[in-house]
Formats: C-alpha cells, sequence, structure tokens
C-alpha cells in the first residue's frame, strides 16, 4: 500500500512538471529576426577565445556578416596552443581587434578573466558576451539590439540552437534544455526579484553596458565557474530587467564533439551550479533518480504493473522532451533515451564531486581550478 501511495506521488510530482514545462514553452519569449536596421548606439562583440581552432572562424565571420553595422567586434587570445591566434590574424576587417591575454591572475577563473579584459578594451553602449563556438543569423545583434530597447532590458540572456552530431552529444545536450524548462518557473525569471529565479547562458550575455558596470562586471564573480547564472542573480540583487529567451533561430552553439568533452564539461559546472551544495547534489541525484530512471526501469523489468499510474509516470519524462525537442529543434527520438540521459547526469554529478571534494579540481582547456579558488563567495 505505501509504495503504491509512492507511485501515486510521484504521477503527481511529473504531472505538475508537465504542466510547468507546457508553461514554460508558451510563455518564453522568442528573439526573431528583425529586418527594421535601427542604430540604437554601438554594440561592442566581445568573445574570449582559448584553443578554438575549430569554431572560431565560422563563428567570427558570422559576427562580421550582421546587418547591423554599428559594431566593433574585440576577441581575446587566451594563451591558445592550437591555429587560433594564426586564423584570426587571417580576418582583415576594420571592425575586428585582436588582443592577446594576459596570464591568469590568482582568484580568477580563465573565461571570467578573458571578459573583463575584453570589457576593459570595449567603447560600445551595449556588450555582447558570446563564446566562440557560437554563430550567429545575419540579422542576430540588430534583433537583440531592438528587442533589448523595446523591452527596457539591462541583460538579455538566450537559449540557442545547441547542435549534436555524436550519439552522446545527442544523449545528454537536450538535458540542458529539460533541466530548465522542467524545474524553473520562466514567467518568474522577468517578474520575480527574487535571485533564485535568475538564468542566464554565457554563450549570448547581452548587457547595457552602464549596467554591466553597476553590478561589477566579471570582477564582482571572478572565481564563479557558473558566471552566467551568477551575473543574472547580480542583476536581479541590484533591481536590473533580465529576460531569458528563446533565440533558437538566430543563434546555434556546438559546445562538444565527443564524450570525453560532454563529460570533462557537464562535470566541470555540476557541482558548480549547485553552489558546491551536497544538499543540492544528493537532492538533485535522488530526484533525476526516482522520478526519470527508476520508474521506467522498474516497468521494463516487470516489476510494476501495468496501470493507468504505471504508464502515466513513463510516459510523462516522454512528453516534456518531446514537447522540448519540437520547441528548441532538438533530436527527436532521444526523447525516448530519457531515462539513459538522466543516469547519465547523474553519474556526471557524482564525477563532479569526486573531482572538486577530492581530486585537483574542476579542469577545462588545460586549466584546473582548486575548491579554494572556484567556491569562494
Amino acid at each position: 500500500m505505501i509504495f503504491e501511495y509512492l507511485l501515486l506521488l510521484i504521477a503527481a510530482v511529473l504531472f505538475v512538471l508537465l504542466i510547468l514545462c507546457v508553461i514554460n514553452l508558451v510563455t518564453i519569449q522568442t528573439l526573431t529576426a528583425t529586418k527594421e536596421i535601427k542604430n540604437f548606439g554601438k554594440v561592442s562583440v566581445l568573445i574570449p577565445a582559448r584553443d578554438e581552432e575549430l569554431n572560431i572562424t565560422n563563428c567570427l565571420s558570422s559576427v562580421l556578416n550582421q546587418s547591423y553595422t554599428d559594431l566593433e567586434i574585440i576577441v581575446l587570445d587566451d594563451g591558445s596552443t592550437d591555429n587560433t591566434l594564426e586564423l584570426l590574424k587571417s580576418f582583415t576587417d576594420t571592425r575586428l581587434r585582436i588582443i592577446n591575454g594576459i596570464p591568469l591572475e590568482q582568484g580568477w577563473v580563465g573565461k571570467n578573466f578573458a571578459c573583463h579584459q575584453l570589457q576593459k578594451s570595449a567603447t560600445g553602449s551595449y556588450l555582447l558576451f558570446i563564446d566562440a563556438d557560437t554563430v550567429l543569423h545575419k540579422s542576430c545583434v540588430a534583433s537583440a539590439v531592438k528587442f533589448a530597447e523595446e523591452n527596457a532590458t539591462d541583460l538579455l540572456s538566450v537559449m540557442p540552437n545547441e547542435l549534436s552530431e555524436t550519439f552522446w552529444e545527442k544523449l545528454v545536450i537536450p538535458m540542458l534544455y529539460f533541466a530548465v524548462t522542467v524545474f524553473l518557473p520562466f514567467p518568474m525569471i522577468e517578474r520575480s526579484s527574487k535571485k533564485q529565479y535568475a538564468m542566464g547562458n554565457g554563450q549570448f550575455m547581452f548587457f547595457k553596458g552602464e549596467f554591466y558596470d553597476k553590478i561589477g562586471g566579471h570582477e564582482s564573480l571572478k572565481s564563479k565557474i557558473v558566471e552566467d547564472v551568477w551575473l543574472a542573480r547580480r542583476v536581479k540583487e541590484f533591481k536590473g530587467k533580465l529576460i531569458f529567451a528563446n533565440a533558437n533561430s538566430l543563434i546555434t552553439c556546438r559546445m562538444y564533439r565527443n564524450l570525453g568533452e560532454v563529460w570533462e564539461g557537464f562535470s566541470k559546472n555540476l557541482f558548480a551550479g549547485l553552489s558546491f551544495s551536497e544538499v543540492g547534489l544528493a537532492f538533485t541525484i535522488l530526484t533525476y533518480l526516482i522520478l526519470f530512471v527508476m520508474p521506467p526501469l522498474l516497468v521494463l523489468t516487470g516489476f510494476l504493473e501495468l496501470n493507468f499510474i504505471n504508464i502515466s509516470i513513463v510516459i510523462f519524462p516522454v512528453i516534456m522532451r518531446l514537447l522540448q525537442a519540437f520547441k528548441f529543434n532538438q533530436p527527436l527520438l532521444f526523447s525516448f533515451l530519457n531515462p539513459l540521459s538522466a543516469l547519465f547526469i547523474v553519474a556526471v554529478a557524482l564525477n563532479s564531486f569526486r573531482m572538486i571534494r577530492f581530486g585537483k579540481g574542476a579542469s577545462w582547456k588545460g586549466r584546473e581550478y582548486s575548491e579554494s579558488v572556484i567556491s569562494k563567495n
């Protein structure tokens, strides 16, 4: 009897999450292409690049091809050991400036330090930080400026079209959409002043320059690995307007290219994203196991009979994944592998905890960050 009540509770929780998912997908604002090219002031496009030879050419070409012409484009080569700098030097557009990053200073995370240096060189009234693995539609900057002006936005961040080609990318990358749309009420991102409803994506962070300075920029969170969410929280802390929008048709990004990169990238961010809380980690692991892994496993092994409740607890997560796949152009068939995707996230969570608590710390692109650095407030 107790077990039946537990299954009923799981079904109820999943139903609520499904409703929240639908609300989020319906209410999220969308950044769309604009044909109107109105000058709202100079935009500084700021790109940190470290060992990005596979991405930087496509990224920079897309930025130089923008319909919004009042641009300055600054790329910081952050000690690349590949051909990134040589590829950058092959561009001759006068709007482009290339700067060499200085050695990483103590207490900083590499990306934050690079962005801090980029901002110091910027002269635009708007600051657009993008990752070197993003590609922008021709009207992306014009659309972002227009949207920010019309909505009086201090920080506009977006969900791009996250590309995936290998099996492991297709299995795991959609879980980024899943985690956000299932557990975070989107309407509260804009309406609530509470920091727990803040959300940002470091692949595209469009600031009003004055407000970026007001919140202290990247220097205010120099040791934070998940800098995008912390910047969004700073915006709320300083009573700014934050909008998190869908830009699936205007921005593409391929974050990782193989299992090793997926594993390392997610492991770097997950425990840090939980503010290094063991309680938060345990809650996350149990949530994924109880809601998304165990029910289909018990049904497939015949431990649970096929009744309405038991079928519901298997189907509800798949419906969520399918809805997100349609909305954000993700692989449809991999929605049916959600239990395996969730199990991968559990494994990553444990590895992230192991790395930071008992290993050398978080690692990315040849740099290691000890817990004593990245756990500072």
